[in-house]
């Protein structure tokens, strides 16, 4: 069960940084860039009531908010 929240994780990861060109601040690692993206996607996760079961999304609005929270600037670094 944990490999498969990690593998939504990444995917949700790609999806919500994908629009944006990625998420830059000065002196992070990539290892606490992650841990960062993880945390807000959990953070931003909503469990929908569909058709054929529930469905989690990223809202996208709690997401980038738990980033711009976290000093990070959304877009390629300048």
């Amino acid at each position: 069960m944990r490999t498969l929240l990690v593998i939504v994780l990444g995917l949700l990861a790609g999806c919500a940084s994908s629009g944006s060109g990625g998420w830059t601040k000065p002196g992070i690692t990539e290892q606490q860039l992650g841990r960062d993206t993880s945390d807000c996607l959990l953070d931003a996760r909503v469990v929908e009531a569909g058709r054929d079961g529930p469905r989690t999304r990223v809202n996208q609005d709690r997401y980038r908010l738990c980033m711009a929270g976290r000093g990070y600037t959304a877009g390629p670094p300048k």
